[in-house]
């Protein structure tokens, strides 16, 4: 029988180490998705996800086990993105941004999925990044208005405004690339 994340989180706060790498192992995916898509770079992305695992295990005595675990990791994780982002910027140096291509059938198809990923992470990653976090937790990893906002220690309402605006920014960022397509 599979336990949930609230009894492995229970588990690994008893200092059961078996249960903090099961919760590692289901939550290592979204996490790094997350947090790829404020960083933008794989390189800064292990190291803020690693540092949110660790921070999250030294946090779990703080963990309120009635609440969910994946919204409350997830907010590390953004925490986590974020202060690598703030890091970078101090050291004058960019995020380099890379881009993954996507499979395609034939050749024609490989272009075009190419290009429209393309164009579409380059928008996401010039939006600010509260509207970036946003999209990513509401519209990509589908959470409810009520997490996102949790995630992103805000008020539901800031992640509307956050969602609406970065929305109207994705068509103005891609309104060239759709006319030319």
């Amino acid at each position: 029988m599979f336990a949930t994340d609230s009894a492995l989180a229970a588990r690994a706060k008893r200092d059961d180490q078996a249960a903090y790498e099961e919760l590692t192992r289901r939550h290592f995916d979204a996490l790094y998705r997350l947090a790829y898509a404020i960083i933008g770079n794989h390189v800064q992305t292990e190291d803020a996800v690693q540092e949110c695992f660790v921070q999250a295990y030294m946090a779990l005595p703080r963990f309120d086990e009635s609440q969910a675990f994946a919204p409350w990791i997830k907010g590390i994780a953004v925490n986590c993105a974020r202060s690598a982002v703030r890091r970078q910027k101090r050291a004058g140096q960019p995020m380099r941004r890379e881009v993954s291509l996507a499979p395609a059938e034939n050749p024609e198809q490989l272009v075009a999925a190419r290009d429209m990923q393309a164009a579409v992470r380059n928008a996401i990653m010039r939006l600010p990044q509260q509207q970036r976090t946003a999209i990513r937790l509401f519209s990509l990893e589908e959470m409810n208005l009520a997490e996102t906002a949790r995630v992103m220690n805000c008020a539901v309402g800031t992640v509307k405004t956050h969602l609406h605006r970065g929305r109207q920014n994705l068509r103005e960022l891609l309104s060239d690339y759709m006319e030319e397509t």
